[in-house]
């Protein structure tokens, strides 16, 4: 229990110095095998507060803190409080935008955090990383110190804000130390116990154990991330250190419950729940799984300090109109009051208010009290149960969301015209946020095309898999392969492009000259179905035909690469893509690296790849299309067809030839490249053969041709970037995957909306606000994207895409769909690291699904995972190990 002699006037640093003065030998900390006594701990926190106070650090100075959890996450705290500063803390998955946006708003002028994490902090950000930090004891001053008193700020921890930016909420050091002492009062906690937090300390959350485990000579076991997210890794864990107190989101532990051996993450003695409601059902299951853990269920904003009231689990469940456990009553030094159906709430715990935010501080704390925005119910015990809150506040896996930040955020975007973001109830009962979106632009074709990528500058396309789309991209785009030479695209322009496959071409003329006309033919029925929702959403001008261009009007079967559509064509043969495939992929590797069994990997996924079907096709002349569209001229001809752009050649006739100007041409064999050149020569143009360097070894080479006019001439000689030209940004398509992509950027993942609605208009009452009664209500099924872009070609990826299938609830699962884009969260993907260990025998972290969330990466982690895992002679069985290619 608190030492009866502890300071009534201590600031929270101060009541652990006393702990560690009483048992200095006993253990403080513990992280995967470490341990240090409180004598360390005091020590390793003295050293860095002498240092922080010589860089400025005293009262009300805020010091950022962006570390993963660890042993140096604790002595980062308290070493910042000794100093007599506030500590600012961060979650590592957050987007640079919102860290930086902290930094600025709290004025903070030094970040504590680790080595690997510098990569990712925004620029200019002045660090001190607490991993190199030199811990060995030095005969240093300890610098000027200005002791902190209980009025000063402990920390500032930022919340969801309305008004479309987060808020920070300041904590005073009198705030915290009441709440220590009145929860380990609640709780009964004893000197010796083994408290667990598993909390990110980018919400107060976790301050239930970590502070008071400090204070009342506790152990606290700082949880890793990897554990904390697999049931078998904490159970574990919990099982050999004999945890005895545990706080934890009720979402949480279910997620960790789904498994075998539930019981394993339930701790011996203490079990706190917080950060959202729990059902009543679910605790009676609690119950049974440890009948000696003492069961209680914790509130509080983060404007009252971690918590308020709670409710200890006795006897019989009540009854409550909710169906989940009542919020208890207050803790000492805590008031409650109730003022038509909304808690107001009093007493020592009051922050000092939201940072830089006078007006907002204003409007929620008044006369002692803070209104928190939650309707309750006083039952006939005196506990207050939870009835709903009275805006549209909530809470997601125990975070604190205000939709209206959402909102503000996505009206940044450019393609967006309006929105509100609502909270939705699911079918099983959960909350999700629905984006409810009005664009800029009535006509959006691409939103609900069941596969599109974004490209590396933003724009959403139509596409048939990844790995295809990034290759043209970077042809087109990047390096910008049809504009060398001389070959200019001008306002006014018509251009065919033959063989236009997904359309690419088409989006990059239209951005780079509005208003040019565009002719795309395209044979392929996958191809043409993208290339038509392309061009509808990037061209104002592009006509778009399913027919191929040749020498005469015929019909002809057609050969089509599911995996690789790009060598699709009339005359394709698997052999020979095979061999150009293999010479492209060993172009870009140094020849030390190709090893036998790197080739032989490498050999088999092409053959996955080159899967074929055959399609029937119609051919057709392009000077009876000229006649037919009344074209007067070309101003470029492109063409990329597989080994049939003699064919198209042939297919035009003396009179049109003068029509033309420009041509680029693919060549794909070798036999017809005199026979083009000659043509082309004999035409009146001037010609240049070029080939990449990654196509070496191939027939494969582009044919540069140019009518000499005052519109332009060969440029034979042109050094490498003379060609590019800046291709402007189009916010205007949207989709799903835009607006998700944009959120991420900027928002933690637990902001980003389950669904997005496209909407004509946002309904409104008579009164002109916005009729959420009348916005449609969203599906399980509309909410995720319908998935299976790549049909998975391993063994791994084959039994992973069926575990995503029963997990997020969708008929298919390709190898480049997206965890998260398919409806997957954090707490789902927990349970799908439990399946993996099952399944897979690896423990997976989940940071790898955070970092590549595709079947196709996850697949490759598993199979490393599982290489390494592997007795030594053993062969690895029906693992997927392939290197990835970019085709």
């Amino acid at each position: 229990m608190l030492a009866v002699n502890a300071p009534t006037n201590a600031c929270l640093h101060e009541l652990i110095e006393e702990q560690a003065r009483r048992t200095p030998e006993w253990a403080a900390l513990a992280f995967e095998g470490i341990r240090l006594t409180y004598r360390e701990l005091d020590r390793r926190a003295e050293l860095l507060a002498r240092h922080l106070r010589r860089l400025g650090v005293g009262p009300d100075v805020l010091v950022g803190l962006l570390v993963e959890r660890s042993i140096e996450m604790v002595v980062g705290i308290l070493g910042i409080l000794k100093a007599g500063g506030a500590y600012v803390p961060m979650e590592t998955t957050f987007p640079r935008e919102r860290i930086a946006f902290m930094l600025g708003d709290a004025n903070v002028n030094v970040l504590l955090t680790q080595h690997s994490l510098l990569a990712d902090l925004p620029e200019g950000t002045a660090t001190l990383c607490l991993d190199t930090f030199d811990w060995s004891e030095r005969n240093e001053p300890p610098g000027e110190s200005v002791r902190a008193q209980p009025q000063n700020l402990a920390y500032v921890i930022y919340t969801s804000g309305s008004t479309g930016r987060p808020k920070g909420v300041g904590i005073e050091h009198r705030n915290i130390v009441s709440y220590v002492r009145a929860i380990s009062e609640r709780l009964a906690l004893e000197p010796g116990m083994h408290h667990a937090t598993v909390s990110t300390i980018a919400a107060d959350l976790g301050n239930t154990v970590v502070f008071p485990a400090l204070v009342t000579g506790g152990c606290l076991h700082v949880v890793s991330q990897q554990r904390a997210e697999s049931q078998a890794l904490l159970g574990e864990y919990f099982t050999r250190e004999r945890i005895d107190v545990l706080k934890i989101v009720p979402s949480h532990l279910a997620a960790l419950q789904t498994g075998k051996n539930a019981e394993q993450v339930m701790p011996r003695r203490r079990l706190i729940l917080g950060g959202e409601a729990s059902r009543l059902e679910w605790v009676e299951q609690l119950r049974a799984l440890a009948p000696s853990c003492e069961i209680y269920n914790h509130y509080g904003p983060t404007e009252t300090t971690v918590g308020a009231l709670t409710y200890r689990v006795e006897g019989q469940l009540p009854v409550t109109r909710s169906g989940t456990l009542p919020l208890g009553k207050p803790l000492a030094n805590a008031s409650v009051e109730i003022l038509d159906g909304e808690l107001y709430i009093g007493g020592a715990g009051i922050a000092r208010g939201y940072l830089n935010r006078p007006d907002l501080t204003a409007e929620k704390f008044a006369g002692g009290l803070y209104r928190t925005g939650d309707l309750v119910r006083l039952l006939p015990d005196g506990d207050l149960e939870f009835c709903g809150r009275i805006d549209d506040q909530i809470k997601i896996h125990g975070y604190r969301i205000e939709p209206g930040e959402i909102d503000g955020v996505l009206r940044e975007h450019g393609g967006v015209r309006d929105v509100v973001v609502l909270p939705r109830a699911t079918e099983s009962g959960d909350k999700q946020l629905v984006a409810y979106v009005v664009p800029k632009r009535p006509e959006q074709p691409l939103w609900a095309f069941p596969a599109v990528h974004v490209l590396p500058d933003g724009t959403p396309v139509a596409h048939l898999n990844k790995n295809e789309t990034d290759y043209i991209y970077n042809e087109i785009f990047v390096l910008q392969a049809y504009l060398r030479h001389g070959i200019t695209i001008r306002a006014g322009d018509c251009v065919v492009d033959a063989g236009s496959n997904i359309g690419l071409f088409s989006v990059f003329c239209s951005r780079l000259v509005p208003d040019v006309r565009i002719h795309s033919f395209e044979p392929n029925p996958a191809a043409f179905a993208c290339l038509q929702a392309n061009g509808a959403a990037w061209g104002t001008n592009v006509t778009c035909q399913p027919v191929g261009l040749s020498r005469d009007e015929r019909t002809a079967e057609l050969t089509f690469f599911e995996g690789l559509s790009l060598l699709s064509g009339f005359y394709a043969d698997a052999a020979t893509e095979r061999d150009v495939v293999k010479s492209y992929v060993f172009n870009q590797q140094d020849e030390s690296e190709r090893t036998e069994r790197w080739a032989t990997e490498i050999g088999a996924l092409i053959d996955d790849r080159l899967q074929s079907r055959t399609v029937s096709a119609r051919l057709r002349r392009l000077s009876g299309y000229i006649a037919e569209a009344g074209i007067e001229r070309i101003d470029l001809l492109k063409i990329n067809v597989e080994k049939s752009e003699l064919d198209v050649l042939q297919g035009i006739t003396d009179a049109d030839w003068g029509k033309i100007r420009q041509l680029v041409i693919e060549v794909d064999l070798s036999q017809n490249l005199e026979p083009i050149t000659s043509l082309l020569e004999q035409q009146g143009f001037e010609v240049l053969v070029e080939q990449d360097p990654l196509l070496r070894s191939t027939d494969l080479c582009y044919v540069y041709a140019i009518r000499p006019s005052a519109a332009g001439q060969l440029i034979r000689e042109q050094a490498p970037d003379a060609h590019l030209q800046s291709v402007p940004v189009d916010q205007q398509a949207l989709t799903p995957l835009v607006l998700r992509k944009y959120l991420t950027a900027r928002l933690p993942h637990y902001m980003v909306p389950a669904a997005f609605v496209l909407m004509p208009e946002l309904p409104l009452t008579a009164n002109g606000k916005i009729d959420r009664e009348a916005l449609p209500l969203v599906t399980s099924d509309q909410a995720r994207p319908s998935g299976g872009s790549t049909v998975p070609r391993t063994a791994t990826e084959r039994t992973l895409a069926a575990i995503w299938t029963e997990l997020l609830k969708v008929e298919q699962v390709g190898v480049e769909d997206d965890f998260f884009e398919l409806g997957g969260h954090s707490l789902l993907a927990i349970q799908l690291v439990s399946r993996v260990r099952d399944t897979f025998g690896v423990d997976l972290p989940l940071r790898n699904l955070f970092e590549h969330p595709t079947v196709a990466k996850l697949a490759e982690a598993i199979d490393a995972l599982a290489w390494v895992a592997r007795p030594a002679g053993t062969s690895q069985s029906g693992a997927g190990n392939r290197e990835e290619i970019t085709v």
